[in-house]
């Protein structure tokens, strides 16, 4: 056996997972480090944040509230650089991609209408990893534009689908 064979023969073989994606634009706010309560592996402070999300007519939009932890140097290099915009509530506006999306439900304290008695209401938020910033605006002018590149991904996708035989 050849010396390549043997070195191609003891890598790790690649892991298969399938990708869930969203793209969209909205209002960044909420940065923030979050400190893990308790041990195990994700215990290590992390960066998070969340976007507003908007969708929906022009005129009238709706929104949608993502809850994100910030994963990547790049992406968590800039976070970082607009948290204090956030903070000084300066409009935010950034066209993101975000993965790994799942809901989380919580309970949120209320207080009845009609007795004022306090109570609890469930909640849900989507939660998931915040991957990509490609664009930031703050208060309407245009900070930060991601460098076209080439992307990989649709080709990643065309082997995935040949291998599975689905279509998505």
């Amino acid at each position: 056996m050849s010396e390549s064979m043997q070195v191609a023969s003891k890598t790790a073989p690649e892991k298969e997972h399938f990708d869930l994606h969203t793209k969209g634009c909205g209002y960044l706010g909420r940065v923030r480090w979050v400190k893990p309560r308790g041990g195990g592996r994700r215990a290590e402070p992390f960066l998070a944040c969340a976007i507003n999300a908007v969708h929906g007519s022009v005129t009238e939009p709706a929104y949608t509230y993502f809850d994100l932890r910030v994963v990547g140097a790049e992406c968590a290099e800039l976070v970082e650089r607009f948290k204090q915009d956030v903070q000084n509530d300066r409009k935010v506006f950034v066209s993101f991609r975000v993965g790994d999306i799942y809901p989380h439900l919580y309970y949120a304290d209320v207080k009845d209408s009609e007795t004022g008695a306090p109570g609890k209401e469930p909640r849900v938020i989507i939660k998931g990893r915040l991957l990509l910033l490609t664009h930031v605006k703050v208060d309407g002018q245009t900070v930060y534009e991601r460098p076209k590149t080439t992307d990989v991904q649709p080709a990643a996708e065309s082997a995935h689908l040949e291998r599975t035989g689905t279509s998505g």
